[in-house]
């Protein structure tokens, strides 16, 4: 699971140590004249019950359950799973990391927080374990604190890409883009398999006019997962930005009513049947897209609003 965005401030370490034998009353020397059941009498059988810790294990980070091929990067990131979705995975999931990350990304932090304090003595030598707390400090737009905890899970395992490529999407929220850039690069080196750190490359190629860049990625990537709406509109888009524009067309009209009615779909879709002389079928995809409430795509709306009614 590429499950987004670890050291431990001290007030953290603090917190979480409470979870480990709290007592620290220093040891005598053993030539100390003492009575030992007077001596040692403070201590607690339980402190010596170690936990059992929980490895990580590669072949089964990503999330369960029935995901489709239109979701294939849903696997990898939570990033792209609905409400439903998460509530879901948070109510009913056995794994606690997948409870955490999902509760993150519904921004129930409380409930998120009080679960990694109460697994950290299971999960504090597990690399994606410190992935997730990094994510949910993504999600507070704490990013100094992300950085440190993927940081921690990189300290973990040297070869775990999915905090390298979370390190790209903190790097880029601060609009520090050539370190995300070398972030995505190198976490897609590290696990040649994995989607995502390809997926994010693209976008950000896509949003700096680096179109032959983009393509060729998300053309290699459509062919690996066809159905993906996520990697099918970044190439239609991409390829309408070519001014290829019949074949963005092509592809836009392969995704469902429902995914284009997002408008950071639906617009460019609109788009693309204007600059196709399809005025018409332009103005009724465009009746179909939601109003966004982002500032940002309201202002994109509004352009091509505009332009596809003239």
């Amino acid at each position: 699971m590429n499950r987004i965005l670890i050291l431990l401030s001290l007030a953290y370490l603090s917190s979480c140590a409470s979870n480990e034998p709290s007592k620290s009353v220093a040891r005598k020397n053993a030539s100390d004249n003492v009575v030992v059941s007077e001596d040692y009498s403070w201590v607690d059988n339980l402190d010596f019950k170690t936990k059992e810790e929980r490895k990580y294990v590669p072949d089964q980070d990503q999330f369960k359950g029935e995901l489709s091929e239109a979701d294939a990067l849903s696997k990898e990131s939570a990033a792209r799973l609905n409400k439903p979705r998460l509530q879901e995975i948070s109510s009913n999931s056995s794994d606690p990391l997948d409870r955490i990350v999902s509760l993150c990304y519904q921004e129930q932090f409380d409930s998120a927080f009080k679960l990694i304090d109460e697994v950290y003595p299971n999960y504090k030598n597990n690399t994606s374990y410190w992935n997730q707390v990094g994510t949910c400090y993504f999600l507070k737009a704490e990013y100094s604190k992300a950085v440190l905890f993927f940081n921690k899970s990189r300290d973990l395992d040297t070869k775990f890409s999915p905090p390298v490529n979370n390190l790209g999407v903190v790097y880029q929220a601060q609009g520090k883009y050539q370190k995300a850039l070398l972030a995505y690069k190198k976490a897609s080196e590290l696990n040649t398999f994995a989607l995502t750190p390809l997926y994010n490359l693209s976008q950000l190629y896509l949003k700096y006019g680096k179109v032959d860049q983009a393509l060729s990625i998300l053309e290699a990537l459509n062919k690996k997962k066809p159905l993906d709406v996520d990697v099918a509109s970044s190439l239609a888009t991409g390829l309408l930005m070519k001014g290829e524009v019949n074949r963005s067309v092509e592809i836009f009209t392969k995704i469902d009513k429902a995914t284009l009615s997002q408008a950071r779909i639906g617009l460019n879709f609109a788009l693309a049947l204007k600059m196709a002389n399809r005025p018409q079928d332009a103005v009724m995809v465009l009746q179909n897209v939601q109003s966004p409430s982002e500032s940002d795509v309201q202002a994109y709306y509004q352009k091509i609003n505009e332009f596809v009614r003239k």
